[in-house]
């Protein structure tokens, strides 16, 4: 699916595939659903995004704010590290979103990177697939109220 330019995709978290290998590797921003995932599956995900070369996170879900703290610390503790753990050689920009519906048309329409142009949308369901009607009805009137 496109919507303003921008391809959107949809990945739901498992452990049981290699869920990494459908997201981008550049030019991408990452919409992270979590309604209160536990936090060693939040580390996986957040250090795998990051090591994609993500650029903009927008968090959205129950625990939004907490997401968005350990997406902030982790950038943080590898920009301080002795060891230089990877970062990409942009800034990733990060938000969180109480509003769910606001969030999505945030990431989709008023997201902008000042170093990546923004081509590719992940939309990152960690709920178990939960709030994948949710986003999927989301995107589609996105979509044809365009």
């Amino acid at each position: 699916m496109n919507i303003n330019d921008r391809e959107i995709i949809t990945v739901k978290y498992t452990t049981e595939q290699n869920w990494i290998k459908n997201v981008p590797q550049s030019n991408w921003l990452c919409i992270l659903v979590d309604n209160d995932r536990q936090r060693n599956y939040l580390d996986e995900v957040i250090s795998k995004i990051i090591n994609n070369d993500v650029c903009y996170v927008c968090t959205v879900g129950q625990s939004c704010e907490k997401t968005h703290d350990l997406m902030d610390e982790e950038i943080v503790f590898r920009e301080v590290d002795i060891e230089k753990l990877y970062l990409p050689n942009h800034h990733i920009m990060t938000t969180w979103h109480t509003d769910f519906d606001e969030g999505i048309w945030f990431a989709i329409f008023a997201a902008h990177h000042e170093e990546v142009s923004i081509d590719k949308i992940v939309v990152l369901d960690m709920t178990d697939g939960n709030e994948l009607n949710r986003i999927d009805k989301i995107l589609t009137d996105l979509k044809v109220n365009r």
